[in-house]
């Protein structure tokens, strides 16, 4: 998805949007298949198409027409091109009255153009932001690799990127501590962190994790309104932003975080619009699990989250809601479209495996 987000940027058009804004709108895009001779695009005489095309694979023909004064119409034909999945691809904008036929097989991109207008406009707005205040500038580098940072309504983002609180740390200080409650959302700007974990059967104290500047934690906590899973000590002397809970609960958790109900959970997965994914622990997957699931506990899904498809939607559930939301953010910050089944899988209405696994 970043491989064609890139090529995509590489346009006048989306040349104005991030990778990260690329990433998560072709996120929320269809990639369509269609055979030769296949109409794909309907001439509309009294509304434009709502989308950009973006030709992928194959050739096709494309026809625009239009009404001179004398009450006549007339029309221009011509062919678009793409060389193939890594080579070149071709852009049809669905204004009013075109139409488009597929000449041989093709694979195209549907991308919807609302969503682009949007993200052009929170662009421009950012920009617009950063002229006027450039310490703000300074601040969007610090958190430009925290994709949730890019998912927030420019207002949450402005205020947001103003109550960050710079903390400068030392070689062996712990920044969070296992067990501990969560209190704060940060950012390593410079310096190098280790995570630990407390092994709960041996009792040692596990290397999990190395960070370096850019990375961030302390979400899970936060999401949950629980506790430190591991423990987070700097290795080096650096800087890290610190966003403190009320903050985080207030300006980004609401944007990053969407529950659903079990009837349309169980309609989107039927339809096959979405993926089940269960975060809790083997225990109780092997206890019992809803048909289809896959298991990635919650605190896997960060070194976990390539065995995913990147394309698809995601249902995430757990015994009742609340580490679904955890899990949930934690792919939304890996631009991994999810949603949370409200109420988990205590309160799921349907079919449940409990058969031995």
């Amino acid at each position: 998805m970043r491989a064609l987000a890139q090529r995509i940027r590489t346009t006048h058009l989306f040349g104005q949007l991030t990778v990260e804004q690329l990433v998560t709108l072709l996120g929320s895009s269809d990639i369509v298949s269609a055979e030769a001779g296949d109409i794909i695009l309907k001439e509309e005489k009294k509304e434009p198409g709502n989308f950009h095309i973006i030709l992928l694979s194959g050739e096709l023909e494309a026809q625009k027409s239009w009404q001179v004064p004398d009450g006549h119409d007339k029309s221009y034909t011509w062919n678009l091109q793409a060389s193939g999945e890594e080579g070149e691809f071709a852009y049809l904008g669905t204004v009013a009255r075109v139409r488009a036929r597929a000449i041989s097989d093709i694979k195209y991109l549907v991308i919807n153009a609302d969503d682009v207008d949007a993200l052009m406009g929170w662009t421009q707005q950012v920009t617009a932001l950063v002229d006027a205040d450039p310490e703000l500038g300074k601040l969007l580098d610090v958190v430009q690799n925290a994709s949730v940072f890019h998912q927030l309504p420019l207002e949450n983002l402005k205020a947001a990127l103003q109550k960050l609180q710079p903390v400068v740390v030392e070689n062996g200080q712990i920044i969070v501590k296992q067990g501990d409650k969560g209190d704060s959302y940060y950012i390593l700007e410079s310096g190098n962190a280790e995570v630990y974990q407390v092994d709960p059967f041996t009792d040692e104290n596990r290397l999990v994790n190395k960070l370096s500047p850019g990375d961030f934690f302390g979400e899970e906590a936060l999401v949950q309104d629980g506790f430190r899973g591991a423990t987070v000590v700097m290795a080096t002397p650096g800087k890290l932003y610190r966003l403190a809970r009320e903050d985080f609960n207030e300006l980004v958790k609401p944007d990053l975080v969407s529950e659903i109900t079990a009837p349309e959970a169980y309609e989107l997965v039927n339809s096959g619009k979405a993926k089940w994914l269960d975060c809790r622990y083997d225990i109780e997957y092997e206890d019992s699990r809803i048909p289809g699931a896959p298991l990635i506990p919650v605190d896997r899904i960060r070194h976990e989250t390539h065995k995913l498809d990147a394309d698809a939607k995601y249902i995430v559930y757990c015994r009742s809601g609340r580490r679904s939301k955890a899990a949930t953010f934690l792919l939304r910050e890996r631009n991994i479209d999810a949603v949370s089944l409200a109420g988990g899988i205590k309160n799921w209405p349907y079919e449940v495996d409990m058969e031995p696994i």
